[in-house]
């Protein structure tokens, strides 16, 4: 099938290189539009990414980018770039994700490693940046998808009552929270294991929110599970690494209630993923998301009823 996009990288790369002596092969998709490209010229490696401007913003990616290196955070050096056609050519970081260097004798280890990056993520100036906020407006927005993609819809109104006053307490929590810069998808695929430690990918929809949503995102990813002893001690680790001025059963809270926004949110994304764009791979993810769920409802009584939100979405599949 012919790849217009395709052609126009190349040509592009071309006039960068002044030759056609390289190579290009796929190095991988991801859930938006954008491609990765491994380009290999001289015993050197590079990564080309296709974001059409139309769909991705390519812009933000680049500033991103510089401050996450300004502020000794290991994001891939841009090379080149043309923010018109949106292509990108960057430091090739390598293959091997967080999640494929992970066994039982590191897990630990490494989780703190990225935990101290977070951390240094967090202490980066955020008053003079122009970023989104992650305001109500976005977060009802996120929360929305749950019944827009993920439940059936005649749902029981009872229900979806319940359901908005959640969403009002899961944003309010958020809101009260310290905002930070985040990431939006800190987890296990979207870090890298380099000579340099762990690097940063994947960060062009950061935003202002709390800070316990990209912590909630690497202990509590859709890819890997980590065991309740392990979350707990990683949260530990976290609460004093990071000197938060409230409890740590405050905090806790926090973080489960920010959990479960994430989690509820992503149910949404990922049958959107399947039933819009065809990419039904996600949908391999969702008993885990599910799971996290549940055990929110079974933590705390006031949210007993995403049971029966789960098993009636589970029921019109």
């Amino acid at each position: 099938m012919h790849d217009p996009r395709l052609d126009q990288l190349e040509d592009w790369l071309e006039t960068f290189f002044d030759d056609a002596s390289f190579t290009l092969s796929k190095a991988s998709d991801d859930a938006s539009f954008r491609r990765y490209f491994r380009i290999e010229r001289s015993n050197l490696s590079f990564i080309a990414m296709d974001a059409p401007p139309e769909k991705e913003n390519s812009k933000r990616f680049v500033e991103i980018a510089e401050l996450l290196r300004d502020n000794n955070i290991h994001a891939p050096k841009i090379i080149d770039k043309d923010l018109q056609q949106g292509f990108l050519l960057i430091e090739d970081l390598g293959n091997t994700t967080f999640s494929q260097a992970l066994s039982a004798d590191n897990k630990l280890a490494l989780y703190k490693r990225a935990i101290d990056e977070l951390i240094k993520i967090q202490a980066i100036n955020t008053q003079a940046l122009s970023f989104d906020l992650y305001d109500e407006t976005l977060l009802q927005a996120e929360l929305n998808l749950l019944i827009d993609w993920y439940l059936p819809k005649e749902s029981n109104q009872n229900l979806l009552d319940k359901l908005s006053q959640l969403f009002d307490q899961l944003i309010q929590n958020s809101l009260n929270s310290p905002q930070v810069l985040v990431h939006r998808d800190y987890h296990c695929r979207n870090l890298m294991i380099t000579n340099d430690g762990i690097s940063v990918i994947d960060f062009q929809d950061a935003v202002i929110g709390s800070n316990s949503y990209d912590l909630v995102s690497l202990l509590k990813d859709a890819y890997v599970e980590l065991g309740s002893s392990e979350v707990q001690a990683l949260l530990a680790y976290f609460y004093k690494q990071a000197k938060l001025g409230i409890s740590f059963d405050k905090f806790e809270k926090q973080f489960d209630l920010m959990g479960l926004q994430r989690h509820l949110k992503i149910l949404g994304i990922f049958k959107r993923l399947s039933i819009r764009d065809g990419k039904h791979q996600y949908l391999n993810n969702i008993p885990l998301i599910e799971k996290y769920v549940l055990q929110m409802a079974d933590k705390y009584p006031e949210f007993n009823f995403l049971e029966d939100i789960l098993h009636s979405a589970k029921d019109c599949k």
